[in-house]
């Protein structure tokens, strides 16, 4: 069977309330970034600087790329953007590669789970909400919308799951969620202007 390379549907007239979309999606960063600002605010850089030390010592790269890739594999009610407070303070280089390839590399899995594993029944009733949800999205915009749900606030690993479960093309899908790297540099570095102000 052919794969869906993700033509556009003629008879699908699929539109997305971009407002409502940004709006509701753009609240629980806004709200993550105010809270992290009054809070060091409140508590002052240096002991910002020794909670960063704490979670870097007790938990490392490692914790923070399983959590990424945990919350951008499953359809969780988590966000990988509640790491962004925690790691503001840490090295550019070492951040943003870490999340941004969890971040990735859970959308790759999602894809996968929807694609090849929506005959276990736990799995394929998530595939099928996501599908429902996402999925008439994904056929009249195709690639376009995967790539979207990677940058804006549109769910990453619902999307992907859908994509899998409507056979949108591997070879298109996986690199493109290659782009959560940019969107992990763009939110550091709004946390790390935060941690400068504070």
């Amino acid at each position: 069977m052919a794969e869906n390379t993700g033509s556009h549907n003629s008879g699908d007239e699929a539109k997305i309330n971009w407002p409502k979309v940004l709006t509701v999606g753009l609240i629980p960063i806004i709200l993550i970034f105010a809270v992290f600002f009054l809070f060091v605010k409140y508590i002052g850089p240096d002991n910002y600087s020794v909670i960063v030390d704490y979670v870097d010592e007790h938990f490392g790269l490692l914790g923070i790329f399983l959590y990424v890739y945990i919350v951008d594999t499953l359809i969780l009610p988590l966000s990988p953007d509640f790491v962004f407070p925690i790691v503001a303070g840490m090295p550019w280089y070492e951040v943003i590669p870490t999340i941004g390839l969890a971040s990735a590399l859970g959308g790759m899995t999602s894809y996968l789970i929807g694609r090849l594993l929506i005959k276990v029944p736990v799995i394929d009733r998530l595939a099928d909400k996501a599908k429902d949800k996402w999925g008439k999205y994904i056929n009249k915009y195709g690639i376009a919308f995967v790539i979207l749900s990677t940058l804006t606030p549109i769910p990453f690993s619902t999307v992907c799951v859908a994509a899998g479960a409507v056979k949108l093309s591997s070879r298109k899908v996986l690199p493109c969620c290659l782009f959560r790297i940019l969107r992990t540099g763009i939110y550091f570095f709004l946390f790390k202007a935060g941690l400068v102000f504070a």
